[in-house]
């Protein structure tokens, strides 16, 4: 499982070449060139690691916090809202499998302007709503969380929809 997330906007014909080639996207991440045998890289494979869409505190151990903020709750997602769900139910989302480790996953450009919304409808009320729910759920101390404690996560949210609004701009979808 990664241990950090990072998304990072990808036009969706190398999509399609991840998918058909699992593995190769940790070195199109790297911005290296895969042992391509016979498959001929497209001319804009990347030559550095791609800019990130943004800054995350998300990691293995609130991966499900995350999904409760997006998604307002612990249901699975069927459709963009199971971003964060490939973390902890791999076999149980709407993203494409990337890699043989359940670690890169893909939406492609289709899929979101419906994450767009998602993210954006995140707010400071909406993620107070989550985090006291979420640590209620773990039987943890949430007396003392405000909307000081969660801003934060909607500033996380706010410049996660900017670059998708910029990768929906150009007709990418993205890989994490």
């Amino acid at each position: 499982m990664a241990m950090g997330f990072a998304a990072f906007a990808v036009p969706d014909a190398h999509i399609d070449l991840l998918v058909s080639r699992p593995g190769w996207v940790h070195d199109y991440l790297e911005g290296n060139r895969p042992d391509a045998g016979d498959a001929t890289l497209p001319a804009d494979w990347p030559a550095q690691a791609p800019q990130s869409l943004g800054g995350w505190g998300i990691n293995h151990r609130n991966v499900d916090l995350y999904h409760w903020i997006l998604n307002g709750g612990p249901a699975l997602a069927t459709g963009a809202g199971s971003l964060f769900q490939t973390w902890y139910e791999p076999d149980r989302h709407a993203a494409l499998k990337l890699d043989r480790h359940n670690e890169r996953f893909a939406f492609r450009s289709g899929q979101l302007p419906e994450l767009l919304a998602l993210s954006e409808a995140v707010t400071v009320d909406s993620t107070l709503a989550a985090f006291t729910d979420w640590c209620k759920q773990r039987g943890e101390r949430h007396d003392d969380l405000d909307h000081y404690a969660c801003q934060p996560f909607v500033d996380e949210f706010a410049q996660f929809a900017r670059g998708l609004r910029a990768a929906i701009e150009r007709g990418d979808g993205i890989v994490w």
